[in-house]
Parts: structure tokens; C-alpha cells; sequence
């Protein structure tokens, strides 16, 4: 039996993938708090430094966290220049796993939002069951379900999550 399809390849694509932002887009997001910028400054490296920040500036747009190695150049450019930062060679491999998850914990102290653990997992399915009984279609419910993560201060986990509770 085939399985659902709730979003098109390239739906998920683009929803695995932090946002393309133009240079007001840019400046809008990564221009952040002082208590983010502080915390940014303190980190040893500079590679550091630039992860945290470009997780930041996607997190405050989004609610989502990214893979360092889908970060856009542009992004990591802007970023160097408001940590005045030159000549930094930003890779994926320098960003490790394990600072990545204390950054994004300090981001979601910070923003004030919950890890997408299994009690959101529980609330979450709730809410896609109360929906289709109500027959709305995947896609919809998918939407929805976004909306409602943001609204409960909840970050916003992969496609593949959500898409396994709708199914």
C-alpha cells in the first residue's frame, strides 16, 4: 500500500532547509538581542560564533533549527561581518553536534520555547486527530499543525516528524 503524500519532494525540501533571505530579510533577522550577541561573544571559536548566530537568526524566523552544512553562504557572510569577523572558513565539520545542541538549548531558554519532545509528540497528535475527523486534507493539517507548535512555543521539528503523526 503506497504511503500518504502530504508534501511534494520539493515542499520538503524547502521545509528541511533554512530560508533564503534577501538583504533586508538578512539584516532583519540576524540584527539580534543583546543578551544573543552577548552570549555569542563569549564562545571560543569563531566557527562557533558564526553557528550560533545563523542558528539564531533562523530560529527567530522560522522556530526551526537547520544542519550547519544547509546554512547559505550569503548568511554566513553577513554573519562574519556583524561579528567582525575575517577570513573565517565556516564548515559544517567544525560546528559539532554536541555545541550545536547547547546552542539551541540557550535559544530556546533565550526565545522562551520547548524542545519538540514526546510530550509534544502526544499534544500534537491530539490536535492531527481532532483534525481529520474533521476531514481536512493532509497538507492542511501539516500547516496546521506548524501553527500550532509556534502557538504553544514549541519548536518546529522536520518534515518527517510531523509527516509520521499525520500518517
Amino acid at each position: 500500500m503506497p504511503r500518504m503524500r502530504i508534501l511534494t519532494a520539493s515542499e520538503q525540501e524547502t521545509f528541511d532547509r533554512p530560508p533564503v533571505f534577501d538583504h533586508r530579510e538578512r539584516k532583519q533577522y540576524f540584527s539580534l538581542p543583546k543578551g544573543l550577541m552577548d552570549i555569542a561573544t563569549t564562545l571560543r571559536s569563531p566557527i562557533s560564533q558564526i553557528g550560533f548566530l545563523l542558528m539564531c537568526g533562523y530560529f527567530k524566523a522560522t522556530k526551526r533549527f537547520y544542519l550547519p552544512q544547509d546554512f547559505h553562504k550569503r548568511d554566513i557572510e553577513a554573519v562574519a561581518r556583524i561579528l567582525t569577523l575575517q577570513n573565517v572558513n565556516f564548515t559544517a565539520d567544525g560546528y559539532p553536534k554536541q555545541t550545536r545542541a547547547r546552542h539551541q538549548k540557550f535559544i530556546l531558554d533565550f526565545y522562551g520555547f520547548a524542545p519538540f519532545n514526546e510530550k509534544a509528540k502526544t499534544s500534537i497528535a491530539v490536535e492531527v486527530s481532532t483534525m481529520t475527523r474533521a476531514h481536512l486534507k493532509p497538507k492542511l493539517i501539516f500547516d496546521r499543525c506548524v501553527d500550532f507548535l509556534i502557538q504553544q512555543r514549541t519548536q518546529v521539528p522536520t518534515v518527517r516528524s510531523l509527516t509520521d503523526i499525520i500518517r
